[in-house]
């Protein structure tokens, strides 16, 4: 079920009518064990890198052993692509890209098989050395979330600024941090909404009350996120990021009742991605994310596999195929496609969790398009660019 406790949406396993609990209100949401939409999250300490990649690869290898040992649940409102989608992964990721502009767009639907489908639409735009400032990230971030037969709706807008800080002889190596700003406002549909009282021992009689004193149908509060990540450059293959961020540090109160508001909690979030080649054409990128909110905890780790079709000045074409793993909840295939200045990427979500027997393993489908713009200095006149193939 979905708990507003804040805005965060706590779920477990099977549809069920409306009802309140306390001072929460709660709405059916079908997406096995329990889990969280966060907005803030507390994650372990990061060692810094000593060696970066072999560090990295450390981590991950030590994080996969802590997916067994720690209890994990599903999050909902999140993207199985977190890798196409730096700017919901945190402000430290704010201009953390090989370019001049960046520009990222997400769809997703889910439980198409169960209920009423769950779309979530997502854009965001950054700009490293923005303003021509070497070192300022310029950010914005958009998405629209609309869930079930209530219809409930979360709409979040947020702009941010990081500053990049470039360390070591060859400048190999940088950290950089970040923060967001912005607002969410949060809305419902009562009128195909059923509940507990409306059981008259026999039947549903839409005609009894309901029981629920609701104060109000939409709300909006302010939101504060920050963040930091490192980075390990060794050349244009071989790369290692590490991210955190920490959402909702205003903790504002939220609930669609009357009487006292539920604070939401903070969302810590982390990340720990790496590229390195193993083969002439073959890149590995190995990837894990953690995230945690109050009690509620989401995994993901999976690996991508790129192969280079394409790679000289100003042209650059691959194919990647990944498997990943959400833990408690779902697995899922991507296929992505580098295409020059575009990478589009398409994920299917294959449900594990205990609503298997009404999804069929079905869980969900999710588009990402990204577009990153690099300023060419113009070639002479007096000079012709070669052909690609020479």
């Amino acid at each position: 079920m979905i708990t507003m406790n804040g805005g965060s949406r706590m779920v477990s396993g099977k549809p069920a009518s409306c009802r309140r609990d306390g001072t929460s209100y709660h709405q059916t949401r079908p997406q096995g064990r329990n889990g969280i939409l966060g907005r803030s999250f507390h994650l372990p300490h990061c060692p810094f890198p000593i060696h970066p990649l072999r560090s990295a690869l450390r981590l991950l290898f030590l994080t996969f052993l802590a997916f067994f040992a720690l209890p994990s649940t599903a999050q909902d409102i999140h993207f199985s692509q977190f890798f196409n989608a730096p700017l919901a992964s945190g402000p430290g990721l704010i201009g953390a890209f090989d370019g001049d502009y960046r520009f990222n767009g997400i769809f997703r639907q889910q439980w198409r098989s169960v209920t009423t489908p769950y779309r979530t639409f997502a854009l965001g735009g950054d700009a490293a050395n923005a303003t021509g400032v070497q070192g300022l990230g310029l950010g914005a971030w958009l998405f629209n979330d609309k869930a079930g037969d209530s219809k409930l709706q979360l709409t979040h807008l947020s702009i941010g600024a990081s500053w990049t800080t470039r360390l070591g002889h060859e400048r190999r190596h940088s950290l950089r941090g970040g923060i967001q700003v912005g607002f969410t406002s949060l809305s419902l549909d009562r009128a195909d909404l059923t509940f507990d009282n409306q059981y008259n021992g026999y039947y549903y009689d839409p005609d009894l009350a309901t029981g629920e004193q609701f104060a109000r149908s939409a709300m909006t509060h302010a939101d504060i996120h920050a963040g930091a990540s490192y980075h390990y450059q060794a050349d244009a293959r071989t790369h290692v990021q590490v991210a955190l961020g920490a959402f909702n540090l205003s903790t504002p109160g939220i609930s669609f009742l009357s009487g006292p508001s539920t604070d939401l909690d903070v969302r810590m979030t982390g990340q720990v991605m790496a590229r390195f080649p193993i083969g002439t054409k073959l890149d590995l990128l190995p990837m894990v994310q953690y995230m945690a909110q109050g009690v509620f905890r989401e995994m993901d780790l999976g690996t991508n596999l790129r192969y280079i079709l394409l790679d000289s000045y100003g042209l650059n074409r691959a194919v990647l195929l990944g498997a990943h793993y959400r833990a408690a909840d779902a697995g899922y295939l991507y296929a992505g496609l580098e295409h020059d200045d575009w990478t589009f990427g398409l994920s299917y979500d294959i449900n594990t969790s205990d609503l298997v027997p009404a999804s069929r393993n079905r869980g969900g489908i999710e588009l990402t398009a990204i577009r990153i713009l690099r300023k060419r200095p113009a070639i002479p006149v007096r000079y012709k660019a070669c052909p690609p193939q020479i």
